[in-house]
């Protein structure tokens, strides 16, 4: 390591471009990861709150909640105490005095049961025409004291407290109850139906034509979802693979340009194993440093960013994602290691 840092600090100008590309590539990887946690996230933050991991939901469907409906007949047959009953409808919330429109979800719950959510900010509705929102519709020109309608109709909902972390399909979700639900999607709150059975166990005897499955099941069949995330995830890979030739084309050009400065130590009876071992050092102090400001320059960026952007720094993964870095580099140091081998003493000094 004393060799391969004295080696760095008297030659700063030729390894500060190595240490700009580490900065480069790690905070573009970085960013593209926080751009694609986030809007995975905003996916899917009400589903992941729901209490139960199986979900009841009618075949046709196709494991798509926004198609999804469940009969008072079909739900009655399953009804239990490890059971609770979930209405979604896509709607556009719209606050009259400001013509402030925002797309959104409606979830209705049994506001007192399994699927209540926490409250951030005011309270729980107590009322039909009383709802609980995402705190993400504060972004959008909707606070909490709001008088809204939903979908354009005359009807006035108060929205009376805030939630965090509550969005499906990129979109906030006013929390209210069963029977505000059905009046907005059928227009009258004596049709039972909902758009499906969330349970904390696995269900038995299931009514005829619906289906069960798990809540990543459901998640995975948000539309867009998968292609989204796997779009994010090619594009993160493909970024540590280029990373991982770029770093081995560097080390190996400042290798040919030491060749002579090698065959001098060899010659000095230095052992090879020093030699790539301080190699691998310089690669791996450059890394840190490198991985280190792209960390930096992603903490700035994110103070700085708006809050409609989806964006969401996941510690554990960017940690993965830096360790995964630093190795592909530490890899891409190989591209070095035959020619060091190689290397004759007196045809490199001769050379030189």
């Amino acid at each position: 390591m004393f060799l391969a840092s004295k080696e760095i600090l008297h030659n700063k100008a030729r390894y500060l471009l190595v240490v700009v590309t580490f900065v480069l590539i790690s905070y573009l990887v970085f960013f593209l990861t926080g751009l694609a946690t986030g809007l995975a996230r905003n996916n899917r933050t009400a589903i992941d709150a729901l209490p139960g991991n199986y979900v009841l939901m009618s075949k046709y469907a196709n494991k798509n909640l926004l198609s999804s409906v469940v009969t008072e007949d079909q739900y009655e047959q399953v009804a239990s105490k490890d059971t609770a009953l979930l209405g979604q409808m896509t709607i556009v919330a719209e606050n009259p005095k400001t013509n402030k429109k925002l797309n959104s979800n409606i979830f209705g719950i049994n506001l007192q049961g399994k699927l209540k959510p926490t409250v951030t900010s005011g309270r729980l509705p107590t009322k039909n025409s009383e709802v609980l929102a995402d705190d993400s519709v504060t972004y959008y020109g909707l606070k909490r004291g709001d008088r809204i309608t939903l979908n354009g109709s005359n009807q006035k909902y108060h929205i009376v407290g805030l939630t965090h972390d509550r969005r499906f399909a990129t979109v906030p979700v006013f929390y209210t109850t069963l029977a505000t639900f059905r009046q907005v999607k059928y227009g009258q709150s004596r049709v039972h139906n909902v758009s499906a059975v969330v349970s904390t166990r696995k269900m038995t005897d299931l009514p005829k034509h619906t289906e069960q499955i798990t809540r990543a099941t459901l998640i995975n069949n948000i539309p867009g979802y998968t292609a989204q995330t796997s779009t994010f995830m090619l594009m993160i890979g493909a970024m540590i693979g280029i990373t991982l030739l770029i770093i081995g084309i560097f080390m190996y050009i400042l290798t040919i340009q030491k060749v002579a400065m090698y065959g001098v130590m060899r010659a000095q009876g230095i052992r090879t194993s020093a030699i790539i071992a301080a190699l691998f050092w310089q690669i791996l102090i450059l890394a840190v440093v490198g991985v280190g400001i792209g960390v930096g320059l992603l903490a700035l960026t994110e103070v700085g960013l708006p809050k409609t952007i989806p964006f969401y720094s996941d510690t554990m993964l960017l940690s993965m994602i830096a360790g995964a870095l630093i190795i592909m580099s530490l890899v891409g140091g190989l591209f070095s290691l035959r020619r060091i081998l190689h290397i004759d003493p007196l045809e490199a000094i001769g050379g030189e």
